[in-house]
């Protein structure tokens, strides 16, 4: 399976649907998945995606092994909920494609007017724009 955006999108919303088939479905597609070179993309796939590590782990073990050994320096849970920080740090350490760093702020950004919303500050806008420059991988100084 090659990763794009719009793939990657597609992958998300099938794994926030509340009907299993599609979830089921999602994950089989994910069983080939290189997990070095789309790391980024399986971890905003798990971020946003509401499944439970267990779940990952029973439908496609390869791609919960590499979820949670990437995030294991940077949480104290093991993975099972992770923060903004430690997501976008295991994103980094990985390498991750330019592409899924920009759609993880996508939808923290979404997030954000959900949260703001809850705390009695309901936003008609929340912006943060992001093009990173080039297309090829982050790199670490």
């Amino acid at each position: 399976m090659i990763f794009n955006k719009e793939e990657t999108k597609n992958l998300l919303n099938m794994l926030r649907s509340t009907d299993n088939e599609n979830a089921v479905v999602a994950f089989e597609a994910l069983k080939g998945v290189d997990t070095e070179k789309y790391l980024g993309e399986l971890i905003v796939l798990y971020k946003y995606g509401k499944r439970s590590i267990t779940e990952w782990g029973s439908a496609c073990s390869s791609c919960e092994i590499a979820i949670r050994n990437a995030v294991s320096k940077f949480t104290k849970e093991d993975g099972v909920e992770l923060s903004t920080g430690s997501c976008l740090s295991a994103m980094t350490e990985g390498k991750a494609s330019y592409q899924s760093i920009e759609l993880f702020m996508e939808l923290f950004t979404e997030n954000m007017i959900g949260f703001l919303g809850q705390m009695g500050y309901p936003a008609e806008k929340f912006e943060i724009n992001i093009k990173l420059k080039d297309d090829g991988q982050v790199t670490k100084s």
